[in-house]
């Protein structure tokens, strides 16, 4: 007797599922991972090129890695998380340098010999561009994403995008007055 069970030819396999850019996990779950995959890059980059945004030091204290601290990191990091979460990355994208940053504000008990902490004023402004940059990062990571998945399936449909109705009024006559 044969043990060896093959497949009948009747029976018909279904095809393997096809990675989307929503079908890994629910958004909740998404948002979860990026968000703290966002801080933890964005934490870890701050760390790799010994950068404090919140700590003031004079004019030395703005040299070329704090340039990038400012700038391509999180661009960097927004990205990641644009291409974590996917549409809608752009939106999320402003929370984790946000949260870094005041947690590294807030946890802020020793400074070195002549440094001071930023004031409130200069500091949120450093927070609000961190964000915004974050945000294009996230937009990148969106389109990343897109091109993906969605460029090259004609049978793609955005999660959140219903078609609108027609608009009638355009294609009817104009009354003269």
């Amino acid at each position: 007797m044969n043990t060896l069970q093959t497949e009948s030819p009747s029976r018909k396999t279904s095809p393997r599922p096809k990675l989307t850019s929503d079908s890994w996990a629910p958004y909740w779950l998404r948002a979860l991972i990026a968000l703290i995959v966002g801080a933890a890059v964005y934490r870890a980059g701050l760390w790799a090129l010994d950068v404090h945004l919140e700590w003031y030091q004079g004019l030395q204290g703005f040299n070329f890695n704090w340039l990038l601290a400012m700038s391509v990191l999180p661009v960097g990091t927004g990205v990641v998380i644009g291409m974590i979460y996917g549409f809608g990355g752009k939106y999320l994208a402003h929370f984790p340098p946000a949260l870094v940053m005041l947690w590294a504000y807030q946890h802020t008990y020793s400074l070195p010999e002549g440094v001071h902490l930023l004031p409130w004023g200069m500091w949120i402004m450093f927070v609000i561009l961190q964000m915004e940059f974050c945000a294009v990062g996230g937009f990148i990571g969106e389109l990343l994403i897109r091109r993906r998945f969605s460029w090259d399936n004609p049978d793609f449909q955005r999660a959140d995008s219903v078609p609108l109705p027609e608009d009638d009024a355009d294609d009817a006559p104009s009354r003269g007055v």
